[in-house]
């Protein structure tokens, strides 16, 4: 039997089993072991969206639209505004390779995902391009809330969203938001 062979299957298997342990970590009921592996999992299984947000499922499914902003102000005061993308934000095919970001920021939601939402505040900062002499900087993450219509019922754009702030960070310097 050929050792390339052999090389190939126990990479396989490894991944296989990885990928496998961080589902079932994912679909766990909260326990010991979710709360101390949940973390780690999530560096892995949220950027694929290779995850599910269980209220689509629910008796009473979630009947909001979210839209993920992130307020950035520098020390002299300057705003910034980022939003991240939407999947409306493309075309229909183009849309279909981006459907995850809805997930992404439905998943926010939880209080534990800490990590990932440290993480989205960093990416906003780093968007602005920021001179060091801009820290430090305060980070908001902000949720623009839709309440969704009846089905059949026309969608009323003039209703104002909701906003509703779902974490805020403080960044000293640079470095603390470099990936």
């Amino acid at each position: 039997m050929d050792w390339r062979w052999t090389a190939r299957r126990i990479v396989i298997s490894a991944f296989l089993l990885f990928h496998l342990s961080a589902t079932v970590i994912w679909v766990m009921p909260t326990c010991p072991i979710r709360q101390a592996a949940i973390g780690s999992v999530s560096y892995y299984l949220m950027p694929l969206g290779l995850w599910q947000f269980w209220t689509m499922f629910a008796p009473d499914p979630a009947s909001n639209s979210l839209e993920l902003e992130a307020e950035v102000v520098d020390a002299k005061g300057i705003r910034g505004l980022f939003a991240f993308p939407r999947s409306a934000d493309y075309g229909t095919w183009e849309g279909m390779l981006h459907f995850r970001h809805s997930k992404y920021a439905a998943n926010l939601t939880l209080a534990e995902f800490e990590q990932p939402k440290l993480s989205a505040a960093r990416h906003a900062v780093r968007q602005f391009e920021l001179p060091s002499d801009a820290y430090p900087v305060e980070v908001r993450l902000v949720y623009q809330v839709r309440r969704a219509q009846e089905p059949g019922k026309i969608v009323d754009l003039m209703v104002p969203k909701q906003r509703v702030e779902l974490a805020s960070y403080r960044f000293e310097t640079p470095a603390e938001v470099k990936p």
